[in-house]
């Protein structure tokens, strides 16, 4: 089984303080590699920066204090910071997890504990906590397992083409290579087709 991340998200701001969201925005995206912090769906499959969302992790709702406060933001897509919403188990922003209930914060080394990902991109929970994540945040939406191996084809036909040039410069046969290319391509179609199927079922 893999970790949800491909690369795991670290906040590189702390204990700092902005007027608007704005400027958190551009360091969370930088800080979440561009990638929704519960999910790890890549931004650009669904709109791109404007689209995505500064989730909160203890609701401000709740906590109005830490509205601006860096430790609690993540870089979110919007199926999951809407599945989210307000949701919260404790009486105060340290009471994350109640018993077999809560969220764990994607920074965390211990959301790996909770949440994995199966070799074919399915989102899976391994534990009561990852349970209530998995259900609470509708990780069990298809569109995480297609968005993944939609990333998985896309990053191998960039090392393939990257091999046909190296190739052609040097006047050397490529024909399988572009075979292969080819097939990656409808494959990568296939799946963008999956995607967008799945969004008229869920909308």
């Amino acid at each position: 089984m893999l970790n949800i991340h491909q690369i795991k998200p670290k906040r590189t701001y702390t204990g700092e303080r902005w007027r608007t969201n704005n400027s958190n925005k551009k360091r969370l995206a930088k800080d979440f590699n561009y990638r929704c912090g519960y999910c790890d769906d890549a931004d650009f499959y669904s709109g791109g920066y404007n689209v995505y969302h500064v989730e909160h992790f203890a609701p401000k709702e709740k906590f109005e204090n830490l509205q601006y406060t860096y430790e609690n933001l993540l870089y979110s897509c919007p199926y999951c910071n809407i599945s989210k919403s307000n949701k919260w188990v404790g009486a105060t922003s340290d009471e994350n997890i109640l018993e077999a209930e809560g969220f764990v914060d994607p920074c965390d080394e211990e959301y790996d504990k909770h949440l994995k990902r199966t070799a074919n991109g399915k989102i899976i929970f391994i534990t009561p906590v990852g349970s209530y994540m998995y259900r609470e945040l509708k990780l069990y939406l298809k569109r995480h397992e297609i968005i993944h191996n939609l990333e998985k084809i896309r990053l191998r036909k960039k090392k393939i083409k990257e091999k046909i040039e190296i190739k052609k410069n040097a006047g050397i046969d490529c024909s399988n290579l572009e075979y292969i290319y080819r097939e990656l391509c409808v494959h990568f179609s296939e799946y963008y087709d999956l995607m967008f199927e799945e969004e008229a079922v869920h909308n």
